[in-house]
């Protein structure tokens, strides 16, 4: 079995590669009734990353190196601080349809509920975790983050999207680089995705936005830098976004009388 192979492809015989930001991930296919029969297995006990998708025939596990924690960590900073009311992570949730087996799913590096049905989540919680469970079942989620992209991806976001997702986030790195890109896509149900020029649940945040927010949270020691270093981002996006709509509203002709 190759190893190591960041080339390596989902058709190809090897089951594990390196990912470009270090992570180790194992790629396996099977057929919908092995992948329904694996997933009764706590795969969560040896990986960090698990996707268990018998729509596509793929289990993928993946061990997430230093750098790619690091960077969801980053991403939960700079939500939380853009959100406009509130936000909530759900941390290791696998999103699946209903009528998907039990276990299955994927697991999206960071997934959010924000405003409105970050409330309402809170709210269940507060319940008790019966009713959050099937608040969680019932309620597709805001926006998913994905830091590591690799081929076992192909088909990922239109899953997402099939299963009421509404936006989402891919990150692209390489170990050693520095470089950050971005791309956002507005979701829906058995239409492709739609790139997105900047965030429609996020308040106009743009790609360049969450690369810079980024790269500065990587500098910073304390809470406080943390949330400063995002919130000036987010303050300077909402301020060109008033001055856009300002300067697109239409000028008022005010005729005097003769």
């Amino acid at each position: 079995m190759a190893a190591d192979d960041a080339s390596t492809g989902i058709g190809s015989p090897a089951t594990m590669h390196t990912g470009p930001l270090g992570s180790v991930v194992h790629v396996l296919r099977a057929d919908a009734g092995t992948v329904a029969e694996l997933a009764r297995i706590d795969w969560n006990r040896w990986f960090g990353r698990v996707c268990l998708d018998a729509v596509r025939g793929l289990v993928v596990l993946m061990a997430p190196s230093l750098l790619h924690e690091h960077l969801s960590a980053t991403l939960d900073d700079v939500v939380d601080a853009a959100a406009t009311r509130a936000s909530t992570r759900l941390r290791s949730a696998r999103l699946r349809a209903p009528h998907d087996p039990p276990g299955t799913g994927m697991e999206p590096d960071c997934a959010f509920y924000l405003d409105e049905r970050a409330e309402a989540y809170r709210a269940a919680l507060v319940e008790g975790e019966a009713a959050a469970e099937v608040f969680f079942e019932r309620t597709p989620l805001d926006l998913v983050v994905e830091v590591e992209i690799t081929h076992a991806d192909a088909g990922k976001i239109e899953r997402y999207g099939d299963i009421g997702v509404r936006e989402l986030w891919q990150l692209h790195g390489r170990k050693g680089t520095g470089d950050l890109r971005a791309e956002f896509f507005a979701l829906q149900p058995g239409t492709p995705p739609r790139p997105l020029a900047a965030s429609a649940v996020l308040d106009g945040l743009t790609p360049d936005d969450v690369c810079e927010a980024a790269r500065r949270l990587r500098l910073c020691v304390s809470r406080a830098e943390r949330t400063e270093a995002v919130a000036r981002i987010v303050r300077r996006r909402l301020r060109a976004s008033v001055r856009v709509r300002d300067e697109g509203a239409p000028y008022r002709v005010f005729l005097s009388g003769g």
